[in-house]
């Protein structure tokens, strides 16, 4: 009589049978994870902030031209003294209302000496702002190889 040969394979099935067991586990257990823990907050005692203002937008052209644009004004041309006196009149309605201090982006054209856009920051900061920003275009794609 011959032996069988022995099979020398593993048999994968069972351990196929505990991997999806163990997902199974992990799918039902993952989204407890998330919620965290149960507290029961104390009840609202001051009135609602209001949301957070849309920044000012200072636009500086290569021609030394400044425009601004807040609220429904858009692109307003306007010289550095009324730069000034504007931003210093919506600095005070923002601190009158308790808001959070106004914040400004300066659109520079690339093409500006830097001299021009410190020019601006200084005059943004006799104005009274602290929050000062400069706004970028989204950068080039780089080419695949």
């Amino acid at each position: 009589m011959r032996k069988k040969a022995l099979n020398a394979e593993m048999n994968v099935v069972p351990y196929i049978d505990v991997m999806l067991v163990l997902l199974v586990i992990f799918m039902v257990t993952a989204p407890m994870l998330i919620t965290g823990v149960d507290v029961d907050l104390p009840k609202e005692q001051t009135n609602t902030m209001s949301q957070s203002q849309l920044p000012v937008i200072v636009s500086l052209t290569d021609k030394g031209d400044i425009f601004i644009s807040y609220e429904s004004n858009v692109d307003v041309p306007v010289s550095e003294p009324e730069l000034i006196n504007t931003l210093s009149t919506y600095q005070s309605q923002s601190d009158n209302s308790n808001a959070e201090p106004v914040q400004v982006m300066i659109n520079a054209d690339q093409n500006n000496q830097y001299g021009a856009i410190m020019t601006l920051m200084a005059t943004l900061q006799q104005a009274g702002i602290e929050k000062v920003g400069l706004l970028t275009g989204a950068p080039l794609p780089t080419p695949s190889l």
